[in-house]
């Protein structure tokens, strides 16, 4: 895949990722399709630092990570391949700024505040009130959306538990860790890219940027992906 970008024009920062593989954490197997998370933290990826490191709005008004789209229009071409539904693996939502996210969170805070209001329930304090909306929506700074590494797919419309019984979460455990992507087991919809190697390469692409040099192949996912192994219970 080739995205054409002016190279260099930087983007306004919102949250800056420490870019420390030692953070990169896989998680341990679980249910019965041998599924483990390995998350994309916020907090390690950061925003992207770059407007080239999203995909223009043209190619996917979701504006997920290049690197990440090079390696899901390969996993979408291959899950068409095998009879899955496009609309299932089609993005429906990848990167969302702080900002937006801040937004959001405000909205959803209202929402919750007035619904128990028109409900009769007690007022509760805001530290109260944050905790139970953290169950349903990230903090602003703490989703992994911030990265455009983490795509929500159209099994959204599904719902969590038809989703997991669909043919295209099932071909998705046994294949989305091939092209480097990884679960978020309470959403069926939810995959991160994440494979082995990801930092260095994201690193060697901002320092490519940054220094106003083409970045080549450094803009798409390698060919091979590496397979991240699960920690030991």
């Amino acid at each position: 895949m080739s995205v054409d970008a002016t190279i260099g024009t930087a983007r306004s920062v919102g949250l800056v990722g420490t870019l420390r593989d030692e953070q990169v954490v896989s998680g341990v197997v679980r249910g019965r399709h041998g599924l483990y998370q390995r998350r994309v933290r916020a907090r390690v990826f950061g925003e992207p630092l770059f407007e080239e490191e999203l995909v223009p709005a043209v190619i996917a008004p979701t504006r997920p990570h290049v690197i990440a789209y090079a390696a899901w229009s390969r996993l979408s071409a291959a899950a068409l391949g095998a009879g899955v539904d496009a609309a299932d693996v089609a993005i429906h939502s990848a990167y969302r700024s702080v900002a937006l996210q801040e937004q959001v969170w405000a909205y959803r805070l209202d929402e919750r505040r007035r619904l128990r209001a028109e409900a009769g329930l007690p007022e509760l304090s805001e530290a109260a009130l944050a905790r139970l909306q953290m169950k349903w929506t990230a903090r602003p700074g703490m989703s992994a959306h911030h990265t455009g590494l983490a795509f929500d797919l159209g099994l959204y419309r599904l719902g969590a538990r038809a989703g997991k019984a669909s043919p295209t979460y099932l071909w998705l455990a046994q294949h989305a860790r091939r092209f480097g992507f990884y679960p978020y087991l309470p959403e069926a919809w939810h995959w991160e890219y994440n494979p082995p190697g990801l930092v260095r390469q994201i690193t060697r692409l901002r320092a490519a940027l940054a220094g106003g040099r083409e970045a080549g192949t450094l803009m798409g996912a390698p060919t091979r992906i590496p397979i991240a192994r699960p920690m030991p219970r």
